[in-house]
């Protein structure tokens, strides 16, 4: 039986193993959990971005890179390809457990990703996926701008109810280079949740692909959490191969990608949106989160769908901002 976690420990050990390449650092706790700083105190890397995303996607998708010509601006760019869609993307990556409790003094909220969402009790963006994860050993993403302290440790273990020494915990700050890599793959975690929200069965998609620009790294946490979001929004193109009704992708595309006629935010500096909402994207109330732009293959009909552009005038707004 698939499990999402036991694939994500292959990849975790190969982190183990390779910490000193890959400029990242491993930390056990007295709990005996294990933390891998990964963008917190510790550089990080490519490689070891990419390993980071693999691993939140529970070992169901690659990440490559490539580039993106931003008006003369040369930016690398994320792309990700996902298996079991569903369950690689709501059932595992999505950034939906945020950590209100120990929001900091900068203003950051801790997020959990990955594999050990599919281990607790399913929170909103799990329901739509039947899968679930039984694993006597958990891989934790989280995107914060301290490494975990006991309390945030404890939590976890609280959750899953298993013991600290079974878990093991990715953690990378937003402006670090793996922690921006990190928000910049979530393009189809974004966009999938769009489709299920428009009345799509997300358990039809048969295999998904997304890209984005990764934006100039800032070392001010906030600013890095707002140029990341920016182009993951305004910078994403996905791409959906699902087995519907034509008629229905026509009516879902009607009001899928962000635009201005999808949502009256559209066009907002997102700095002013993260500021009302406190540090926590998923408080931002008439918000449509979802990419730009959407490439959708009905392999039932054979025929193909596009919807939207990328806004590169927002992508360049944001680094002013």
């Amino acid at each position: 039986m698939l499990s999402v976690n036991k694939r994500a420990m292959e990849i975790v050990q190969k982190i183990i193993a390779q910490a000193d390449v890959l400029g990242v650092e491993v930390h056990r706790m007295d709990s005996g959990a294990t933390v891998i700083d990964m963008g917190v105190k510790c550089p990080g890397g490519w490689r070891a971005a990419s390993l980071f995303c693999e691993a939140t996607l529970g070992g169901l998708g690659q990440v490559n890179y490539s580039i993106f010509d931003l008006d003369g601006i040369e930016l690398p760019q994320v792309e990700i390809y996902v298996e079991n869609p569903a369950i690689a993307l709501l059932g595992s990556q999505i950034s939906g457990w945020p950590l209100n409790e120990f929001k900091n003094a900068d203003g950051v909220v801790p997020l959990i990703s990955g594999p050990v969402r599919a281990v607790v009790a399913k929170d909103m963006f799990a329901e739509p996926v039947p899968y679930r994860d039984s694993a006597e050993e958990v891989v934790v993403g989280l995107q914060d701008n301290r490494l975990p302290d006991e309390r945030i440790i404890q939590s976890i273990a609280d959750k899953t109810k298993l013991p600290p020494d079974k878990i093991y915990i990715l953690v990378a700050a937003t402006s670090s280079l793996v922690g921006s890599i990190n928000v910049v793959s979530r393009t189809l975690e974004t966009a999938i949740w769009r489709i299920h929200a428009l009345g799509l069965d997300v358990n039809q998609i048969v295999a998904a692909w997304g890209k984005a620009p990764v934006p100039p790294i800032s070392s001010d946490e906030f600013t890095a959490m707002v140029r990341t979001n920016t182009y993951t929004y305004y910078g994403g193109t996905v791409g959906f191969i699902l087995n519907a009704e034509d008629s229905d992708i026509k009516e879902m595309l009607k009001k899928y990608p962000l635009a201005p006629y999808t949502c009256d935010y559209y066009g907002v500096p997102f700095r002013k949106l993260l500021e009302e909402a406190g540090g926590d994207i998923f408080n931002l109330d008439g918000f449509v989160h979802n990419v730009t732009k959407a490439v959708i293959n009905n392999v039932k009909s054979g025929n193909i769908f596009v919807a939207g552009a990328v806004d590169k005038k927002m992508l360049l707004g944001c680094l002013d901002n």
